[in-house]
């Protein structure tokens, strides 16, 4: 995802793969700004068990932060997701279901001491390798 594929937005921006083969299933941008939180929270509950979700923040993601949208982050093992505030910084790499701590995960926050960029915090990232999915452990 890149703004050069002209396919990231404000809000979340958020990659669904096969927790299997690795392949995208979908990707999207929800828009924490101008959409609807009843869509946005549907859009979550799609995505299957076992499934790996990788999401980057833009702008602004708590103007239609739900505790419902926070909830199915934290089941897919975000730990972060329930301090974001306005303006900060999120990442995160989880898998739907799993409902353990994600190892992926990095929270900048916004704070103007400091922020550094003019209003802004640093950005995040995560890198590694990240297990496939054991398909037993969502289909019993």
């Amino acid at each position: 995802m890149s703004h050069a594929l002209n396919n990231v937005g404000q809000g979340l921006n958020i990659v669904v793969l096969n927790g299997e083969n690795g392949t995208v299933e979908k990707l999207g941008n929800l828009n924490m700004r101008d959409g609807n939180p009843e869509d946005i929270l549907a859009y979550l509950k799609e995505i299957k068990p076992g499934m790996i979700v990788l999401v980057a923040s833009f702008d602004d993601v708590t103007a239609k932060m739900t505790n419902d949208i926070r909830e199915i982050f934290v089941g897919m093992g975000s730990t972060f997701i329930r301090s974001v505030k306005q303006r900060d910084s999120w990442v995160f790499a989880g898998r739907a279901g799993a409902e353990r701590k994600s190892l992926f995960e990095k929270h900048a926050v916004n704070h103007e001491n400091t922020n550094i960029y003019d209003g802004w915090p640093n950005t995040v990232g995560v890198g590694g390798c990240f297990p496939k999915t054991n398909v037993e452990q969502f289909t019993a």
